[in-house]
């Protein structure tokens, strides 16, 4: 019992990070994540909690940036921020003043050219934007998602893992939130705005189509976890063992995964009930592309992903399978969106080649705008189609920025699933596989809604594409990833023979050209000097020919 008791808490000991290895930029980026899904649901700039959000960035931002000066900017990571820099310049290029005989030469500026004859003053400076106030709330929308991206590249791929967590746990507190809104009907108490879908759950969000998409998004996080707590699971099972720790995280996956479809399904999104299907094929994707799936030991996870969809099944057809029906009685041709769409079109066809200015929708839609689509008490205030909307506000320079992310995403893309320069670790593998779902289910979304107007899902957006970006060295060095079959000889459990003790993805040329060229750690490195571990437990996990042990 005393030798189980001190090999168990060997165990834990080499699984659970150290304390010296966080980055403090960790809590920052997390703290940015929570206050962004839990403040961000609202997708009008102006509120409160866009100020608390902005006043969060603000800090982080420049933290970020004063660290990018102390590191060697990789060629992956500096496309990147170029984008990023490019991404802020559009709207700020929009605001810049213009002498009057400049701007009155913009399309379809002549309403507001006679408005200053009518007055009988003479046209002023103006900028290319037309609504300047709209366009300065929504550049400052970009701090909160700039921040993130910033903060989280800086990071390891310890600390990326972590704010996965963070994303899950509170993603599955905005989907229990939204189970307990439907139970309480549209009087609840839950509900934080005043104009919301009263009948659906929406969780932290004022709209169900941008809960659904976040929920899609935690499935595919959820997945990832999955495939890396069924694999390890199914491997004990294997070799007729019983590992306490995947074991109960495999399991609550199975419950988080159940939890995301019954909500998914109390959305009633159709857009979102649709891709909730392309998301459990993703996940079932992360399961077959990981690498131990060919020892058989993904069949668990497969089994969890299967059991999961039965209940979450068996509960919906239960509790909401006529009010999922209703949603889909309405034909989608004669939804009102395409009409919205084709007046965007036209407003953007009337603004080329600048636009209108980012954020403008609203005052440059009511102009085009036909008398038989006006609805009285109502009022419009997004084309529900991000790219259409994007075109109108930002012009030609928009579809080339959109070109520019499309482009780099699937170069990247194709990179991570054809395993070049992956981490060795497989749940950061699964991590970046599963950011390169995520982002497309997310623009899929966009086609229909404007998720991306919204705080919370620029939030999710800018940890999606960090993902994709590999760590700088000095994060790499700083957070050392423990391979398997590491953690496996430090246990005892493989004969002693040399092993590497740390396994870290390559590096840039700047540091080093070769993975084997970093030395290797000696037995106080491995240890760590956190603890004073006696040396009779370092002998069951780390054989030396000195003490006698073999």
């Amino acid at each position: 019992m005393r030798s189980w008791l001190k090999r168990y808490v060997c165990e834990i000991h080499l699984r659970l990070p150290r304390k010296q290895a966080t980055d403090p930029l960790f809590y920052a980026c997390a703290s940015m994540i929570v206050a962004s899904l839990v403040l961000g649901g609202v997708s009008r700039n102006g509120f409160i909690s866009d100020t608390i959000l902005a006043l969060l960035a603000i800090p982080l931002l420049a933290w970020g940036i004063w660290r990018l000066f102390d590191i060697e900017i990789s060629r992956q990571m500096r496309g990147a921020l170029w984008f990023c820099l490019a991404l802020v310049a559009l709207p700020l290029l929009q605001l810049v003043p213009l002498p009057g005989w400049l701007w009155t030469l913009l399309p379809h500026r002549e309403i507001s050219a006679e408005s200053f004859a009518l007055m009988r003053q003479s046209v002023p400076w103006m900028p290319i934007s037309v609504s300047p106030e709209a366009t300065w709330l929504s550049a400052l929308s970009l701090l909160p998602p700039l921040s993130l991206f910033v903060g989280i590249v800086l990071l390891g791929y310890r600390d990326r893992r972590w704010l996965s967590l963070v994303v899950i746990a509170v993603g599955v507190i905005s989907a229990f939130l939204g189970v307990l809104q439907v139970a309480q009907g549209p009087s609840s108490s839950l509900r934080f705005f005043q104009f919301t879908n009263p009948f659906e759950a929406v969780g932290f969000f004022a709209n169900r189509n941008h809960f659904a998409a976040l929920v899609n998004v935690l499935v595919v996080l959820t997945a990832a976890w999955a495939v890396q707590t069924g694999t390890e699971a199914g491997s004990a099972l294997k070799h007729r063992k019983f590992d306490t720790v995947p074991t109960i995280a495999a399991l609550g996956c199975f419950v988080i995964l159940v939890l995301l479809l019954v909500a998914q399904a109390m959305a009633r999104s159709r857009a979102g009930i649709a891709l909730t299907m392309v998301a459990l094929l993703a996940a079932f994707s992360l399961a077959i592309a990981d690498r131990r799936g060919a020892t058989g030991e993904s069949s668990t996870t497969s089994r969890l992903f299967f059991g999961a969809i039965a209940l979450a099944v068996l509960l919906v057809v239960q509790l909401a399978l006529y009010r999922i029906l209703e949603r889909f009685e309405v034909d989608p041709f004669e939804d009102e969106r395409f009409t919205y769409v084709v007046n965007t079109l036209k407003a953007a066809m009337a603004y080329l080649p600048v636009g209108s200015g980012v954020g403008t929708f609203v005052p440059v839609y009511q102009l085009f705008e036909p008398p038989q689509d006006f609805h009285a008490n109502a009022h419009l205030n997004r084309a529900h189609n991000e790219f259409v909307e994007s075109w109108l506000e930002t012009g030609i320079l928009g579809l080339v920025l959109i070109g520019w992310f499309v482009a780099w995403f699937g170069r990247r893309a194709l990179e991570i699933w054809r395993n070049v320069a992956h981490p060795a670790d497989a749940i950061d593998r699964s991590l970046a596989r599963s950011a390169t779902v995520i982002i497309p289910l997310i623009g899929a979304h966009a086609f229909f809604d404007y998720p991306l107007r919204t705080s919370a899902m620029m939030a999710i957006v800018s940890f999606a594409c960090a993902l994709l970006i590999t760590p700088p060295a000095s994060a790499l060095l700083r957070q050392p990833i423990l391979t398997p079959q590491t953690r496996r000889a430090r246990l005892g459990n493989v004969a002693a023979q040399p092993v590497p003790a740390l396994a870290i993805s390559p590096l840039p040329s700047a540091v080093t050209n070769s993975p084997q060229a970093l030395p290797a750690p000696t037995r106080g490195e491995r240890w760590g000097t956190d603890i004073q571990w006696p040396d009779e437990w370092r002998s069951l996990s780390d054989p030396d020919p000195a003490n006698g042990h073999d």
